[in-house]
């Protein structure tokens, strides 16, 4: 597959590189043990004094970029081997990274442990699992206006107007994850029973997160 490496994730391959071997075992040996964590700012939170020589906001950035790379091979369900080829070539190809050929080996066995962790694994199986379905929801909004409602005679005064409400929700769809939209034609009262069915669904998330607690499962959501 081909891959792309974004200019803020080049930053965090360039924070990778110039980590100490010590260093890079701390923060190997801190996501090893660390607890399954679906977000890489609760994750970097949770390790940070374990990698006393990375700052804050770089593990930050650096966990955002290896989440991310995490879920880019779960959802190609390419094989482990196949897909540290692919990163390879893609940071050999990236202008801002400048990657000698002698370093390759190095930084290959340094991704090679990173993209092995369990947990992390796991976290990106369960964004994959959320994600299991024919369209996925990506953005929403709601557009208002009056509809004048003429007579006979469009060129005298409307005789009234009726309020619309447009729901147009924009998904993604198949396995290239295409845009798509569509659009629904609400009324008020269309406006209170969806709203109501929203309300109705924030409070099972609620009730089902606390049964997802009390039973000592953490919540894996990406």
């Amino acid at each position: 597959m081909a891959l792309e490496i974004p200019k803020e994730d080049a930053g965090s391959i360039t924070t990778i590189r110039a980590l100490s071997h010590a260093s890079m075992e701390k923060f190997v040996s801190a996501l090893t043990t660390a607890p399954l964590v679906s977000n890489p700012h609760e994750m970097a939170a949770h390790i940070a004094k374990r990698v006393p020589s990375i700052s804050t906001d770089q593990l930050t950035r650096v966990l955002s970029t290896i989440y991310m790379l995490y879920h880019i091979r779960e959802l190609a369900g390419v094989e482990h081997s196949q897909f540290l080829d692919d990163l390879m070539d893609a940071i050999r190809r990236n202008p801002t990274l400048q990657l000698p050929e002698k370093e390759t080996p190095k930084l290959r066995s340094l991704f090679e442990r990173i993209m092995n962790i369990d947990s992390l694994n796991m976290v990106a199986k369960a964004g994959r699992l959320q994600r299991d379905g024919e369209r996925l929801y990506c953005s929403a909004k709601i557009l208002s206006d009056i509809r004048p409602v003429f007579g006979s005679d469009p060129a005298i005064r409307p005789v009234g107007a009726v309020l619309t409400h447009t729901l147009k929700v924009r998904y993604h769809e198949g396995e290239g994850r295409d845009h798509r939209e569509f659009h629904v034609v609400l009324d008020s009262s269309d406006l209170d029973d969806l709203g109501d069915i929203i309300q109705r669904a924030q409070a099972k998330d609620k009730s089902l997160r606390g049964l997802l607690k009390s039973a000592e499962l953490p919540g894996l959501d990406a």
